[in-house]
């Protein structure tokens, strides 16, 4: 999981002449131009190689370590790429013995550094806004479920009974009728009992952070009120309509805004926390000086980011690794003016001293 490589990452400690190779890279093929389908990171990557391999003489245990992962991240690219892969982020060392690989949906901004310690912000940001979603799409028969991980939208087994019938009306009459449709209307709710618990299992197993529902304007009431209260805490506002055979990439399509509308809307809500507390002298903190000491001292809970911010690289990505030492979760906010008028740093404490 990417959340154990953030952690992994974070730990390693500087070692004296070994370089780390952080690499993002933006995967989409290109759809125009000379050379449509070409996907121009991998040309940058190479360019960016050449001039690390410049810094590092011509011998030495730098240059050794440095032409062992060149080489690994090679045969990665040529072998073991996933060509549905949109972002892609590696992390070599043979100095270190490290070589981790992150393959997301959603692409990075293509970044290629060498240093002492990883690069760390984008795959920060990613697990911040890309938070694990269960998505079920029902109709009044049927249940289709999938998972969101990292950008990528996956289908997974779900309850699709084939003995299940499909409940049509039928024009009767009086008594019958309404005989009928109650019978309809309990093998409907029957149903999405069932489906609600297999929802359910799947949220808890995943960690999911959030459920979308999707289907047609029958079956979605039956649903929701089948739903835990715990599962309806984390169901989205929005119901989105859509057919039980929608192909998937049609589904992430029509989920994926909602999902980046909410993660936004978190990240400003925590942001606004922030705001208060700092005007009230409360459990919150703003600028670099103020956020380091709390990270140092363990009483951050939420260390909180702007990818816009004048804090340099450096002194970003050690926030990330104190942060992620001392277990503080991390938000990357976009587009908050009031917080990056207080510098795009800050905060949320544990307690105050």
């Amino acid at each position: 999981m990417s959340e154990d490589i953030l952690q992994r990452l974070a730990a390693l400690e500087p070692v004296e002449h070994v370089l780390v190779l952080s690499i993002y890279l933006d995967m989409r093929p290109q759809e125009s131009g000379e050379r449509p389908g070409q996907r121009a990171s991998l040309t940058i990557l190479k360019d960016r190689l050449r001039e690390i391999e410049k810094t590092l003489g011509p011998r030495g245990d730098a240059f050794d370590s440095f032409h062992t992962d060149a080489a690994r991240i090679e045969a990665y690219l040529e072998a073991e790429f996933a060509p549905e892969t949109y972002g892609l982020a590696l992390f070599a060392s043979s100095g270190q013995d490290l070589f981790e690989v992150v393959e997301a949906g959603v692409p990075f901004e293509t970044h290629i550094a060498a240093g002492t310690v990883p690069d760390l912000f984008q795959l920060a940001q990613l697990l911040d806004n890309q938070e694990s979603a269960v998505v079920a799409l029902v109709d009044t028969s049927t249940l289709r479920l999938f998972v969101t991980r990292y950008g990528h939208l996956d289908e997974v087994e779900g309850t699709n009974d084939p003995n299940t019938k499909m409940y049509r009306k039928r024009s009767m009459g009086g008594w019958k009728q309404m005989h009928y449709q109650r019978n309809i209307d309990n093998n409907r709710a029957d149903f999405a009992r069932q489906a609600a618990v297999d929802i359910e299992k799947l949220v808890n197993e995943i960690g999911a952070a959030q459920l979308v529902i999707a289907g047609d304007e029958v079956a979605i009431p039956f649903l929701k009120d089948a739903l835990s209260t715990e599962m309806q805490e984390l169901l989205h506002d929005d119901i989105v309509r859509l057919h039980i055979r929608t192909p998937r990439d049609d589904v992430q399509s029509k989920i994926a805004p909602l999902l980046a509308e909410l993660e936004s809307n978190e990240a400003h809500a925590i942001a606004d926390r922030l705001l208060e507390a700092v005007r009230a002298d409360g459990l919150g903190v703003a600028g670099l000086k103020h956020t380091r000491r709390a990270l140092e001292y363990g009483q951050a809970d939420v260390l909180l980011l702007a990818p816009e911010t004048a804090v340099d690289l450096e002194d970003r990505n050690e926030l990330i690794r104190m942060a992620t030492q001392t277990s503080a979760d991390i938000e990357i906010v976009e587009d908050h003016t009031e917080f990056l008028e207080m510098g795009g740093v800050g905060a949320l404490l544990r307690y105050r001293w």
